[in-house]
């Protein structure tokens, strides 16, 4: 969704595109890493289906806590007090995508993919990672920092969703279900 800057009071714009940051961080998928020795059978169609399971089940857990961060974008009150009320349910999220992660981790991919799923849950970890710079920050309701935090993890957010979807992942396995155009 493109923001109109000429319309939109940029401190609102600042709280809607952070939050929408540590949401599309929280969109990272992975898989499992080339270390592991196992040759087994799985077959592509079939790693991509088990996966999707997972993004679809966490997406389904995730929705209560997008809203809530969803009703805050929209809700009244200083942005600073609204990214404080936003840290717990930041920090649930970050517990779901953390676990997503580990479920993916533990599912072996298909022998001939193992890299390319190797270079995805790197971007994911990446991702996780960044994500979890956020949390302090929006304890303390600082939202400058919280913004530049988002804009350094924009460019590994964007690389797991480019990798994992070009694999053939569920879009919303990476998908931002926050809606910002009620800021234009």
């Amino acid at each position: 969704m493109i923001l109109d800057m000429t319309r939109t009071r940029p401190d609102r714009v600042a709280l809607a595109a952070a939050l929408a940051g540590v949401a599309l961080a929280l969109g990272a998928c992975g898989g499992d890493d080339s270390s592991k020795k196992s040759d087994n059978a799985i077959k592509r169609p079939e790693y991509i289906t088990q996966v999707d399971a997972i993004c679809k089940k966490t997406t389904q857990q995730s929705k209560p806590s997008f809203g809530k961060l969803q009703a805050l974008v929209n809700a009244s009150g200083t942005y600073k007090s609204r990214l404080i009320k936003a840290a717990p349910t930041l920090r649930k999220v970050y517990e779901l995508q953390d676990s997503k992660l580990q479920r993916f981790k533990a599912i072996d991919p298909p022998t001939a993919d193992r890299a390319q799923i190797a270079e995805i849950t790197k971007a994911a970890a990446s991702t996780l990672t960044e994500f979890e710079k956020f949390l302090p920050a929006a304890d303390r309701g600082d939202l400058p920092e919280l913004i530049d935090i988002a804009t350094d993890a924009s460019g590994s957010r964007a690389l797991v969703e480019r990798l994992g979807t070009t694999y053939g992942f569920r879009k919303d396995c990476f998908s931002v279900p926050l809606d910002l155009s009620k800021f234009q």
